[in-house]
């Protein structure tokens, strides 16, 4: 099996755990979404392996904290949140080819646990001076029907798909899940040659309407008008990766960014200066920047990553250190041909 193929197989994983902590918690009253920047760091999505059936397990350990940030980004309390994230993919590659492109079909679901103490009591956060106990939460799952991976040859790559986040996750709390739909555009460029593994995955979020009970409606201090098709803003999410392969290692410095394009609509006719009256922290606009190191090793059949990222700059949402693994490995693939042998 070659080293791609090793790179790739738990590259769902990554996708899979888009979908996790984004939704636990955070500063922004409609900050609830459904993706996890820095999830995809490591991987090349921007190529595919052979055809066959691919699953993996990625984890994220997140300690997060930040002052606590209401619609011109003004700090006003501090909160810190921890929690596991686990994601398990399928990723099935059928060998098909369209428009000269490799394409795949998968289905992801991920899973955490997560506690939240919100300290400094009288600031802009809804659940200021307030602690949450352990909240277990079934993610959002993941579809992605359509991703296509073109060889450019000479090491480089481009993938182009779609995800759509489908919101039927549950949770014990009072914190929802997105009770909308996501629809996700990705693009990948990837670069594997030389001993270098180089990536830039990116994704931009559409975001649909609630259902009236999403984000904004925690602890009921946002007005249930306000609540009814509250739209979160537009978001681009861009995971990067520069990593160095020597012998069976491979280490690396990694980077991700987190950008909301669009302010936040709130429903009921609501605008977002009228709905911070009630919570200042209801319509921010998120941004996040985030950079660490990698270090993987190639075990045979299986690819072993691990990771750590530490936030240096977040605004409307907050970030902290983190440490990731990822695991992948290969269910099932056709049979290699059986050599044809001439009898005597």
């Amino acid at each position: 099996m070659t080293r791609l193929r090793h790179i790739m197989l738990g590259g769902l994983a990554a996708l899979a755990i888009g979908g996790v902590a984004g939704s636990a918690f955070a500063e922004e009253a409609a900050d609830f979404k459904n993706r996890l920047g820095g999830a995809t760091v490591g991987l090349p999505l921007g190529a595919l392996p052979g055809p066959g059936l691919y699953t993996g397990l990625e984890t994220a350990y997140l300690g997060w904290s930040g002052s606590t940030y209401g619609n011109q980004g003004t700090g006003a309390g501090t909160t810190h949140v921890n929690a596991i994230a686990q994601a398990v993919p399928l990723l099935f590659v059928p060998g098909w080819n369209f428009l000269g492109a490799s394409y795949s079909m998968s289905a992801v679901a991920a899973f955490y646990e997560a506690n939240q103490l919100t300290v400094t009591p009288g600031s802009n956060s809804l659940l200021a001076g307030t602690a949450v106990g352990i909240v277990y939460v079934v993610a959002n799952p993941t579809l992605n029907p359509i991703n296509l991976s073109w060889n450019l040859g000479n090491g480089w790559f481009v993938a182009a798909g779609l995800n759509v986040q489908v919101p039927i996750g549950t949770n014990n709390s009072n914190l929802t899940n997105p009770d909308y739909w996501t629809i996700e555009p990705t693009f990948a460029i990837s670069y594997l040659a030389n001993n270098w593994v180089l990536s830039a995955n990116m994704f931009y979020q559409f975001n649909l309407a609630s259902g009236g009970t999403c984000c904004s409606g925690v602890a009921g201090l946002i007005p249930a008008a306000a609540q009814n098709g509250f739209v979160n803003g537009q978001e681009f999410f861009l995971d990067m990766t520069a990593a160095y392969k020597f012998g069976k290692w491979e280490i690396g410095p990694v980077a991700y960014l987190l950008a909301q394009t669009t302010s936040d609509r709130p429903g009921g006719g609501f605008t977002c200066a009228l709905a911070n009256v009630v919570s200042p922290s209801t319509c921010g606009m998120e941004r996040d920047f985030a950079i660490g190191g990698l270090i993987g090793y190639d075990f045979g059949p299986v690819d072993l990553q691990v990771w750590v990222t530490d936030s240096v700059f977040h605004q409307d949402t907050i970030d902290g250190f983190n440490v990731w693994t990822r695991i992948g490995f290969k269910l099932w693939g056709p049979e290699a041909p059986k050599p044809l042998v001439a009898k005597n």
